[in-house]
């Protein structure tokens, strides 16, 4: 891997925010461990940045060892970063996994060795981030394997009725829904609407709470008009959003692999 041993600024780690990144946070040992091994097998180029991130060096994730509590890393090329590596307070791992920016909080790095080579390692994580913004990927789910969902409208303590809209896409901030036009009072934008069921094909049901951000009416081919719904989620925590990611990140690798004629 190449290295850098230039200072740099200070770098300003979202991952030290836990408050206002609170329902990116993965605390989830299980969904933690699914992670980083999808970062071994992808083979993901990973930032470490040393102590408060002036000092960084590139690497990659090559093992993920559950019995012994270790995560593996391959070693700087420069040997005084591996050093500092080995005596720093923290180290912060970064790196992009299908558009996700991911962050991990280490202790000092020790001296390691994996398939007879030497490693670099420390413990595996308690916590991860994964930063997942609205205007990221968006998919439009399959026709033949629909997202269910289920909206109570009413207001608290009185009879609700319950609509089932189309939803035309989804992403790890929102959905996109399509329904009547007769609900357009119901659906104005800034409109909350709480325990809303999402049923994700492969993945069960998950209850979510939808903010309406726009409202547009919108016209089929056959004439008929129907409501365009984008809604955000709203404190959404974060093993939901690890749910909503993995049914994305499946639904688009299953559309590659067809289009690519590798699907059985």
């Amino acid at each position: 891997m190449s290295t850098t041993i230039e200072e740099l600024p200070v770098p300003d780690f979202e991952i030290d925010h836990p408050k206002k990144y609170a329902q990116y946070f993965l605390s989830n040992p299980r969904e933690i461990s699914f992670y980083l091994n999808l970062l071994v097998k992808r083979g993901c180029l990973v930032t470490a940045h040393i102590n408060d991130g002036r000092l960084f060096f590139l690497t990659a994730i090559v093992a993920v060892d559950q019995e012994k509590n270790e995560i593996l890393i391959d070693p700087a090329q420069v040997e005084t970063l591996n050093t500092a590596a080995r005596l720093a307070q923290q180290i912060t791992l970064a790196a992009n996994l299908d558009r996700v920016k991911v962050q991990i909080r280490l202790a000092a790095l020790r001296e390691s060795q994996f398939d007879g080579r030497r490693a670099l390692s420390a413990d595996i994580p308690a916590a991860m981030l994964r930063l997942q913004r609205r205007e990221f990927f968006r998919l439009e789910p399959p026709l033949a394997s629909p997202i269910g969902c289920q909206i109570a409208l009413g207001a608290p303590g009185q009879h609700a009725k319950t609509f089932e809209p189309k939803v035309a896409d989804i992403s790890g901030g929102g959905i996109s829904l399509i329904g009547p036009t007769h609900l357009a009072d119901a659906c104005q934008p800034d409109t909350v609407f709480t325990d809303c069921r999402l049923e994700l094909p492969g993945e069960g049901v998950l209850l979510v709470n939808l903010r309406v951000r726009k409202m547009v009416e919108i016209s089929a081919n056959t004439g008929i008009h129907n409501l365009r719904i984008g809604c955000e989620f709203i404190d959404l925590p974060g093993t939901r959003l690890a749910r909503i990611e993995r049914y994305i990140t499946r639904i688009e690798r299953e559309r590659k692999a067809r289009d690519s004629g590798l699907a059985d």
